[in-house]
């Protein structure tokens, strides 16, 4: 008899992707629906960049149920903040091809020191966007972590193109090794907080790091004979991580 296993749907997977919606017409695909991960409309909730900005938190926890709208408002928030990582000159950083999905938003409007928020906090930071739903779980723990790094270095491939010269000759040596592929668990734990603090060197900005379905790895090995040994290596990775306070 084969066994049932618990798998976490994600909000992708959640959402009917030919049904109507009830009441509503359905409207043709853009851009800023596709960027944020919508199907039929967009609820501008955009002032809540407004009050993330306001916020002291260092970490702050979002949790709702699947389908709430967290991955659409990790998007936004992603897309608000993200800098150009490309032919990066002095004062010359900001994102101005995510801005254009922002100028008709609520955001728009707000202001902090005689500047708006879009001249001010649009497109100027390292961001680094995490869905731990990408990550594939198979049927052993060895081959999940092996999906694990595969996933890591899909991360890192995403800032190859920057300039790494004022970091050290060994942190560059561990980035490669990261881009790879090839590295122990021991440096698999440390592989996101390594590329937090590698963005801040280089750039000399706050980090800003979104995770998204931060429980689907753990709650799709519930039904495996490997739930505990998973569950310890995906505790220590984010120990790591928010122990970190340099970035």
């Amino acid at each position: 008899m084969a066994e049932n296993k618990l798998k976490r749907l994600t909000e992708d997977e959640n959402q009917d992707s030919t049904a109507e919606p009830p009441n509503k017409k359905r409207k043709e695909s853009s851009d800023l629906l596709k960027k944020f991960n919508c199907q039929y409309f967009y609820i501008d909730k955009s002032l809540l960049i407004k009050k993330f900005l306001q916020d002291e938190s260092e970490i702050v926890c979002v949790t709702r149920p699947s389908g709430y709208g967290k991955t659409t408002n990790l998007k936004m928030l992603r897309y608000f903040f993200e800098m150009n990582y490309e032919n990066i000159k002095e004062n010359e950083f900001q994102n101005l091809q995510n801005k254009k999905y922002f100028e008709n938003l609520l955001i728009s409007k707000e202001k902090e020191d005689d500047q708006t928020y879009l001249d001010k906090y649009q497109g100027k930071y390292p961001v680094i966007y995490l869905d731990f739903s990408s990550v594939i779980i198979e049927e052993t723990y060895e081959a999940t972590i092996e999906n694990f790094k595969t996933f890591i270095s899909s991360l890192y491939e995403k800032y190859e193109n920057i300039n790494i010269e004022n970091l050290t000759k060994n942190k560059k040596k561990k980035r490669e090794k990261f881009q790879s592929g090839i590295f122990s668990i021991s440096e698999l734990k440390q592989s996101i907080s390594f590329l937090c603090l590698s963005l801040n060197k280089v750039f000399n900005k706050q980090i800003i790091l979104l995770i998204d379905n931060y429980d689907s790895p753990i709650l799709n090995t519930v039904n495996t004979s490997f739930y505990n040994e998973f569950f310890k290596f995906y505790k220590d990775v984010f120990l790591i991580i928010f122990k970190e306070d340099k970035w």
